[in-house]
This record gives structure tokens, sequence and C-alpha cells, in this order.
């Protein structure tokens, strides 16, 4: 997965989880009980995780273009990815 496929896919997967922590908040405003409000918490926890690993990839772009980049030419010269990297692996 290329870095833009990744960011791409961060943003749907973060603007996804954003859509249902706003289904969890209305209905959580429309009977507030504690179910109501622990699936909030738990819908806003998914938010919360997918923006920080979108924001990891932005905050340090550079690198990850950098180890994608040494990836693909490892998979061409040796059949498979590079073992070392300064990044974390971003898997689906």
């Amino acid at each position: 997965m290329t870095d833009w496929d990744m960011m791409t896919e961060n943003i749907r997967n973060a603007m996804q989880a954003m859509d249902e922590a706003q289904r969890a908040r209305q209905a959580l405003l429309e009977q507030p009980t504690p179910d109501k409000f622990d699936a909030f918490r738990a819908e806003m926890q998914e938010l919360t995780e997918h923006l920080t690993q979108l924001q990891t990839v932005l905050a340090d772009e550079e690198s990850f273009a950098v180890d994608e980049l040494a990836d693909w030419l490892s998979q061409v010269f040796t059949g498979h990815r590079a073992e070392y990297r300064h990044t974390p692996r971003m898997e689906r």
C-alpha cells in the first residue's frame, strides 16, 4: 500500500468513524442511557484512533515516502518487502 493509498484509506476510515460517532451522539441526545453513553464513547475512541493514525502519516510523510520506496525497490530486486523501516507499517 502506498502512502497515498494509506492516507486516503485513513481519511475514508476517519470519515466513516465520524459518521458513526455522530449517530451515537444523536441516539445519546434523544435518550441518554448508560448503554448509549458507552456506545458513544466507543465510537469516539475509534474515531480518535483513525485520526491519530492519519496524523502519524502526515507528520512524517517524507520518512513514510522513503520507506515505501525502499519497500518497492526491495520487492522488485529481492521479491519481498524491506525488513528495516524508520516508520511503522500501516496495515489494514
